[in-house]
Parts: structure tokens; C-alpha cells; sequence
């Protein structure tokens, strides 16, 4: 799928509730109760609370860069285009967690697997959107 054709399905979030609905019902439950609005991706965790990814970067048919809100430490997430051929792109959701220093000892070993599948169900459910 081009590019661009990838870009308009995912640039605005809202569009993913319908998408959404589509997936099969093994792939919903696991999303659980996520929201969506044009610009954010609310997400219930059983033991951070709700966390909101809010657009903070947008490159058509390039890159979509989210930044958590509520979350307890600093977390950004992409959405990242690279176009290999005119109706093949490569999709790759990336993750990057600021724990501080004197935290990771203390909150790194237990943070970082909860985080890291956040980051694992968030690229699963683009990678289902895109195929859709």
C-alpha cells in the first residue's frame, strides 16, 4: 500500500473507531476500552490509570509523533512511513521512555515490561488498522 494511502488512514485517529469495529472480536478484546478523538489515543492500563497519546508531530505521509499525558514518566510514540517501492511502505512504531535516573532502579523493572506492551498492543493495532 502506497504511502500516502497509509498516511490518510492513520492521520486522523478518529477514523479508528470504525476500523476498530471491523478487526475481528479477538483482536478488539484485546484493545480493550480505547478511545479516540482526531488528535488522541486514550488508553486505560489497569495499573497507570488512563493514559492520552496527543498528536504532537505530523509529516504527511512520513511520520505521526504522539506524547503521553498522565503518564508517570515522560513517553513518546511513532508512527513512522517509509515508502520502499510506489504500493509498498514499511510501517514501524516506536517507543521512547524517559526514565529518570534516580526512578530506574526503583520503578524501571517494573515500568518498563507495562510500557513496553502498551507500545506492543499500540503497533499491533496499527499494523490491524493498516491491513484493513
Amino acid at each position: 500500500m502506497a504511502a500516502s494511502a497509509i498516511y490518510a488512514r492513520i492521520s486522523d485517529f478518529s477514523k479508528f473507531e470504525d476500523l476498530v469495529a471491523k478487526l475481528p472480536e479477538e483482536v478488539r478484546s484485546q484493545l480493550g476500552d480505547v478511545k479516540f478523538t482526531a488528535d488522541t489515543i486514550v488508553i486505560p492500563h489497569n495499573m497507570l490509570g488512563q493514559i492520552t497519546l496527543r498528536v504532537s508531530e505530523r509529516v504527511p505521509d512520513k511520520r505521526i509523533a504522539l506524547k503521553a499525558e498522565n503518564a508517570p514518566v515522560p513517553m513518546f510514540m511513532a508512527i513512522n512511513l517509509d515508502a520502499k517501492a510506489p504500493e509498498l511502505t514499511e510501517v514501524q512504531t516506536a517507543i521512547d521512555v524517559d526514565i529518570p535516573a534516580m526512578l530506574k532502579p526503583m520503578i524501571g523493572p517494573k515500568i518498563e515490561p507495562m510500557l513496553r506492551q502498551s507500545a506492543d498492543k499500540f503497533g499491533e493495532m496499527i499494523a490491524n488498522i493498516v491491513k484493513i
